[in-house]
């Protein structure tokens, strides 16, 4: 049998994504909360040094979307990634990683000392926060109640992550989306995973 070990964060959007996957799909894991910073053991694993980053035996697997992959391809489960809607599936998990990566930056940019922070750099990361989120109200269309797929959990993670380390501002625009992300919320597997802040 498999030991399957995912070094992951309290509050990482594209760890919360895996962990998700892991739930939905049934597959039995042991989970490792770590602080990047400190955690030279994983450079032999993964010299960029991220999470998540999962252990399967002798094998590692880095980036959250092959993660995800890889566990949704053992599980026994309906799969998260239908062949018929693939590429559009993946295509708007990438958007979600964009704007988790946007929030992500402004976050580290307005954490460093006011005199080496960027304005400039801030308000870029906003402005493609906004521009995004925009684009996924008038573009998103994956509602289905009945089928649960990646881009659905990519994308909820995404906008509970913009509320944590930003604001929930959009929402007041954003009726279609806001009223999805409020339903899906409710379910188990994401009441278990809301990011936590860490001191």
């Amino acid at each position: 049998m498999s030991k399957i070990i995912l070094y992951n964060g309290p509050n990482s959007p594209f760890g919360r994504k895996t962990k998700i996957t892991s739930l939905v799909q049934e597959i039995t894991l042991e989970e490792k909360i770590i602080k990047v910073q400190e955690a030279d053991f994983l450079d032999k694993h993964n010299p960029l040094r991220k999470i998540p980053t999962l252990l399967v035996n002798d094998l590692t697997i880095i980036d959250s979307d092959n993660i995800c992959i890889y566990l949704d391809s053992i599980s026994k489960k309906k799969t998260l990634f239908p062949k018929k809607e693939y590429f559009k599936i993946i295509s708007m998990i990438s958007v979600a990683n964009g704007l988790m990566e946007s929030v992500l930056e402004r976050r580290m940019e307005k954490i460093r000392p006011n005199n080496e922070q960027s304005n400039n750099f801030i308000n870029k990361q906003e402005i493609r926060i906004s521009r995004t989120i925009k684009w996924l109200e008038n573009n998103w269309k994956n509602y289905e109640e009945n089928y649960l797929t990646m881009d659905q959990i990519a994308i909820a993670c995404s906008l509970e992550y913009t509320n944590f380390r930003l604001n929930n501002q959009w929402e007041k625009d954003c009726p279609k989306l806001i009223k999805w992300l409020n339903d899906f919320r409710k379910k188990d597997f994401m009441k278990s995973t809301i990011p936590l802040e860490v001191k």
